[in-house]
């Protein structure tokens, strides 16, 4: 547990304003990518500090439909030839080439399917209600948070590496993708959507994990002083109510976005099948290739090392911060026993604020017993950092099995040069 000491120094120092121009980057990032792509047709009130809807110019609005509309349809072409190419594999390919081929078909559909759901996200009217009551949500808790508790804002290190080192290999695959000669715009926008959504998911995960620790942060400070004290004054009693109140709300927030954005943990797992392919390319390109060393890494970097670890990474970020929010509620809890000792030591028997402190602290546990802040990727299935793992081992496993058919059907592996 944190105590008063470590409270101070954490709130002034280099670190805290760093922290908050990440924050601040981040949500002006997303909400400057929204307007100039349309997405949502939201807008900010500074005013009012919260979003609101707004109406584009008929002409513009039909503009950037058109344009969205050319973009995709300049790929109908391939897709007209693509198809004739799977009529023409199934029925003349077989072996290993036909199960390279079936795994890439399966692959490419995957991304039609999520990048139509991305794209109905980003522009139907029932998700922009959700995107703008969530954000308001975000906005009337933190301001609350902030006046009553004060506001101290924090980014694990260990979380904003994994997501940067996510960054870097997304830029070096979208850099390769936009040279390759095969050039097709739908996986381009794919990857790049995918990872806006991301990006916003992610933020969102900081956010819930900052007021976890301001929670606690107050709690201890709570502890400490009155530790001391003969009796608990009574501005501490009414914010402790208003501390149960929003974690309340927070968790009814968190429950209606699992619910109904459900879809983009799914669509992260999904992702599986583009890295069991890509490691499979990677772990022939390494085992059986005969090509130089410093040509491998410059193939696999080039073409497959991206896609094979980028849905790895996704996986694992939200099991972290699954854990996170898991050891977050597990410190609030405990903190929270203490407190009501200390009522039961220094409050009358009677008191009319040691029962509804009673009550709230029961609803507390029994609340996070039946509904926890945990994160859901597919099947109603926690997504944690043993998840995580059982994914990469699943990816491995089943590329290692793919590359042990491959070898059986006597298939020469001596090069990396086609997997570019």
């Amino acid at each position: 547990m944190w105590n008063s000491q470590d409270i101070r120094l954490l709130r002034g120092g280099l670190a805290q304003a760093v922290y908050r121009r990440f924050f601040q980057c981040s949500a002006w990032l997303l909400y400057g990518i929204a307007r100039g792509c349309h997405f949502f047709k939201l807008r900010y009130n500074k005013q009012h500090k919260r979003m609101e809807e707004m109406q584009y110019h008929r002409i513009i609005s039909k503009l950037v439909v058109t344009v969205k509309c050319l973009v995709f349809l300049r790929d109908a072409v391939d897709y007209m030839v693509l198809g004739f190419v799977v009529w023409i594999h199934l029925f003349k390919v077989e072996d290993s080439g036909g199960q390279n081929f079936l795994i890439g078909i399966v692959m490419q559909g995957l991304t039609m399917y999520v990048l139509r759901r991305v794209t109905i996200f980003l522009h139907s009217q029932e998700d922009r209600k959700l995107i703008m009551h969530v954000v308001n949500e975000i906005f009337f808790i933190t301001r609350t948070i902030e006046s009553k508790f004060g506001m101290i804002y924090h980014c694990e290190l260990c979380l904003l590496c994994v997501y940067f080192f996510k960054q870097y290999l997304l830029y070096v695959m979208l850099d390769s993708m936009w040279h390759k000669p095969y050039f097709l715009w739908i996986n381009f926008f794919y990857w790049v959507l995918m990872e806006y959504c991301s990006l916003g998911y992610f933020i969102y995960q900081l956010i819930l994990l900052n007021w976890y620790r301001n929670f606690s942060f107050f709690l201890q400070r709570f502890i400490e002083y009155h530790g001391s004290q003969s009796f608990i004054s009574g501005r501490y009693h009414r914010r402790l109510l208003c501390l149960f109140k929003i974690h309340l709300r927070i968790n009814n927030l968190h429950q209606h976005i699992k619910k109904k954005v459900a879809w983009l943990p799914s669509a992260i797992y999904l992702a599986i099948f583009t890295s069991i392919f890509n490691m499979t390319l990677m772990i022939e390109c390494i085992v059986y290739a005969a090509d130089e060393i410093e040509n491998k890494v410059y193939i696999m970097s080039d073409g497959c090392l991206g896609p094979a670890v980028i849905p790895m990474l996704n996986v694992f970020i939200i099991g972290l911060c699954t854990d996170r929010l898991r050891s977050e509620e597990l410190t609030l809890q405990q903190q929270i026993v203490l407190i009501n000792i200390l009522y039961v030591r220094k409050a009358f028997p009677h008191d009319h604020t040691l029962k509804v402190l009673n009550n709230e602290h029961t609803s507390l546990i029994v609340h996070q017993k039946l509904e926890p802040l945990l994160n859901v990727i597919i099947l109603d299935t926690t997504c944690d950092r043993e998840f995580a793992f059982d994914y990469f081992l699943t990816v491995i496993v089943t590329a290692l099995s793919f590359v042990q058919y491959t070898v059986s059907t006597g298939r020469i592996l001596d090069e990396c040069v086609t997997h570019k």
